[in-house]
């Protein structure tokens, strides 16, 4: 093999492994900036935020995404969430569980207003 072509395999394999530690950086970064916002009660910004980063963001990230929802009675949102979702998100037991919230305090929202 020849020097060149050794050259631009190693630099090949280093910017695969560099933006693949840079995109878990960022998922990392997204979790604990959604988090936060999510602690101090910032249910909006955790939207934005969400909206922003939502193709980096993780199962985690989407259940704290549906609990702002939830705490912003933004029914509608959470719903476009769900209707999102890959299949092995729907099968997360904290997805499911922030799911059967959002739709149980639709439902009652919905009783109360008739």
């Amino acid at each position: 093999m020849n020097d060149s072509f050794m050259l631009r395999r190693i630099l090949s394999l280093y910017q695969i492994r560099y933006a693949a530690s840079s995109i878990l950086s960022s998922s990392k970064e997204i979790y604990l900036r959604v988090k936060k916002l999510l602690d101090s009660k910032e249910y909006q910004k955790v939207l934005n935020l969400f909206d922003q980063q939502s193709h980096l963001c993780k199962d985690i990230e989407i259940n704290m995404a549906l609990r702002a929802c939830i705490n912003l009675n933004d029914y509608q949102r959470g719903i476009n969430i769900q209707e999102k979702l890959s299949q092995d998100s729907l099968n997360n037991s904290y997805i499911q569980t922030s799911l059967i919230r959002l739709y149980s305090k639709l439902f009652i929202s919905k009783l109360n207003h008739h």
